[in-house]
């Protein structure tokens, strides 16, 4: 009994200091496999006495084991009382048909339909039964293949809206507790297979280790508590360096001064911390750092960002799809572009001052031939900005004596009359062919909603 109390209070203890459940009375479903770890833990929160709900994969892995292992889990949650919830999956086609392992597809359908789970039926959290052992596994795993900070905390206690309560506890404590208390379970036979990475780390690399160190699932939980808090600093850190030396514009683009990058320690290394996290990896950033940063319209991509080096700058910017051409019709008084922006087209009389173009301009319905066009800027185009007195000018040289950075090039609109003359580039410059030449014009004004 007294196992019982001191591993319960634990428990208790582990939850509070890492506030995974901030309300008490918040219910948590819990991931139930039916081996030892999660049943363990399903009973743990029967004994704190806190809400909890059941949810079973069936990954349909192991043919009548894991029906079996359906039907164990379901009779715990009879005898809890708790709700319950199961999915079948075909992990086998759904790896086929997105060219993963059998384990990395478990993982997001698992986590998927937690995620919907908690959505659905108001869950503020999901537990899963990761422990010390697990931990210190990872830590290993990391170590192995390379790693930064992040990388040598383990596995955190939350990450989002998953929490893991028996990371305080070793897997040797976690089967004291079980046989103390009669509790049963379903063995997964795989568990005792090298097959997977994992398991050979844990059969084959952890005994050696804790031969030469018995003490050492203790040493790696303090080492990966000091690499948790080293990171939170290191953040800490970062966030306020953001916060006074990058510029963020309304789409999430950010702007560094190059001057400030260039005279920091190991630059590389500082750039993938500050944008690790929007898939950069740490070979681009030293590539960036050391290099690239002195060569002005070279970038880096990730899956949804880039990196532009511009004069002045260093640019971060969501990946934008190639802008599609959009028409504008006679009777259209509004037109949403693919970026969010819109046009709003309204008659208007045509008495000064006349707008200059940065946010609207003013033309001669009489000379537009509908239906207009928006489109990207492209090679080639030209047009005869207002003022110049009818003089031509190639879009690449008004872009460049305006000093527009390639990013704000890529992003430019071009309102397009239907012979194909220019009539706009939105939001800078109107074309002098189309201003207000005669008091008696039918004004139409046209303005750019950012």
């Amino acid at each position: 009994m007294a196992l019982l109390e001191q591993f319960l209070q634990q428990f208790k203890a582990f939850i509070q200091s890492n506030e995974l459940i901030p309300a008490a009375n918040a219910s948590t479903l819990l991931a139930v496999s039916g081996g030892l770890d999660s049943v363990v833990m399903a009973h743990l929160f029967r004994q704190a006495e806190r809400p909890f709900a059941i949810a079973h994969c069936n990954f349909q892995l192991r043919g009548a084991d894991s029906d079996e292992d359906e039907a164990f889990v379901r009779r715990l949650a009879e005898l809890y009382e708790a709700p319950f919830f199961v999915k079948q999956f075909d992990t086998k086609v759904y790896a086929d048909e997105n060219g993963l392992s059998t384990q990395v597809a478990a993982r997001q359908l698992r986590y998927a339909w937690f995620a919907e789970l908690c959505t659905i039926e108001g869950y503020a959290q999901v537990a899963t039964a990761h422990h010390l052992n697990d931990s210190a596994e990872t830590l290993v795993l990391h170590f192995a293949r390379g790693t930064g900070i992040k990388g040598l905390r383990g596995i955190p206690a939350q990450n989002a809206q998953v929490i893991r309560p028996l990371l305080f506890a070793t897997r040797e404590a976690i089967s004291a507790y079980a046989a103390e208390n009669g509790i049963t379970w379903r063995e997964d036979s795989s568990n005792a297979s090298d097959d997977y990475t994992r398991n050979f780390i844990r059969h084959r690399i952890m005994p050696p280790i804790q031969e030469i160190n018995p003490g050492f699932l203790h040493s790696a939980q303090k080492m990966m508590a000091r690499m948790g808090e080293l990171e939170d600093i290191t953040d800490f850190f970062l966030d306020r360096w953001l916060r006074e030396n990058s510029r963020t514009e309304a789409d999430g683009t950010l702007r560094f001064a190059l001057s400030d990058l260039t005279v920091l320690p190991h630059t590389g290394h500082f750039l993938f911390l500050l944008l690790g996290k929007k898939g950069f990896t740490a070979e681009q950033c030293r590539q960036l750092g050391e290099d690239l940063l002195h060569q002005t319209g070279r970038e880096i991509q990730s899956d949804q960002y880039r990196a532009l080096v511009d004069r002045n700058d260093l640019i971060i910017s969501p990946l934008v799809p190639q802008q599609p051409e959009v028409q504008v019709q006679a009777d259209d008084l509004m037109v949403t572009l693919p970026d969010g922006a819109r046009l709003m087209l309204m008659p208007a009389a045509p008495m000064p001052p006349y707008p200059d173009g940065r946010e609207a301009i003013l033309v001669d319905a009489d000379e537009l031939v509908f239906p207009l066009l928006l489109r990207g800027w492209q090679a080639g185009d030209s047009f005869q900005p207002f003022g110049m007195g009818g003089q031509s000018q190639k879009l690449q040289d008004y872009c460049t004596n305006g000093k527009l950075s390639r990013l704000e090039k890529e992003r430019l609109w071009l309102l397009l009359n239907g012979d194909g003359k220019v009539i706009w580039v939105v939001g800078h410059r109107l074309d002098e062919r189309f201003k207000i030449q005669r008091d008696d014009a039918a004004g139409l004004k046209i303005s750019y909603v950012r």
